[in-house]
């Protein structure tokens, strides 16, 4: 079976089209880069975002369009047999996107309709009791903001990350008979202190102002959740791993 699924992945690679410059080169004005970026960088010379992406046909990283990010993606969901959620979640986008269009009276985003997406997502996870689901969704939302250089919002959500992680946030689906925290299950991510390490760094903030910022969305979250660890408490632990 596993021998059969190469062959036809085998033979879709064949079918795609080549998309995106292996060379350090931009994809949008063909201009020449003093190296090849690893990371979403504006071209110097043109001012476009160019993005970084594996591609699915050799599995090089390339350089590609805004535009070409979903031809990347489509070709992946059909390595990886997840085309019909591609397509699903397509629509779901087209549909965000409509809407968002009547209630601002413009074109939206790309981002605006991926921010009102997650802000469903947060809604459905926390009706459902889905404490786990709820802090993933949290996480992407400081990753946007971050990708869209909102360093400072970022970081508060990254902090709130935090502080969930540390009351051990679980997936109850509603079942009553289960506690949506566990101290037990607490967890600290280290790739979410990196986040917040490095925004301190670029910021230049200091202790004191991430206290400051720790402790408006903690209250908030203890109060509101009823959480089991509180403030206090969850600051000690974060001051360590921030600030040794």
């Amino acid at each position: 079976m596993g021998i059969f699924k190469s062959i036809i992945t085998y033979y879709r690679k064949r079918k795609f089209p080549m998309v995106g410059n292996v060379e350090a080169v931009c994809p949008y004005c063909n201009c020449s880069l003093e190296k090849k970026p690893g990371r979403k960088k504006k071209c110097p010379e043109c001012n476009n975002y160019i993005y970084v992406r594996t591609s699915p046909k050799t599995g090089e990283k390339i350089l590609i369009t805004e535009a070409q990010i979903d031809i990347i993606e489509e070709q992946w969901s059909i390595i990886n047999g997840t085309h019909s959620e591609y397509i699903q979640r397509k629509k779901i986008i087209e549909k965000e996107g409509k809407s968002l269009k009547k209630k601002f009276g413009r074109e939206p985003s790309e981002n605006e309709i991926k921010w009102s997406l997650l802000n469903k997502e947060l809604i459905d996870n926390a009706s459902r009791g889905n404490w786990g689901l709820y802090r993933n969704t949290k996480l992407n939302m400081a990753e946007l903001l971050l990708e869209e250089s909102k360093s400072k919002q970022a970081l508060s959500i990254f902090l709130e990350v935090v502080y969930l992680d540390i009351n051990g946030p679980c997936n109850t689906n509603g079942c009553k008979e289960f506690p949506p925290f566990q101290k037990s299950h607490a967890i600290i991510a280290p790739g979410v202190i990196n986040r917040i390490l490095k925004i301190i760094s670029n910021m230049g903030l200091n202790m004191n102002d991430i206290k400051a910022i720790f402790y408006d969305v903690a209250e908030v979250n203890f109060k509101n959740l009823k959480l089991p660890v509180k403030p206090e408490t969850a600051w000690k632990e974060i001051k360590k791993e921030l600030f040794h």
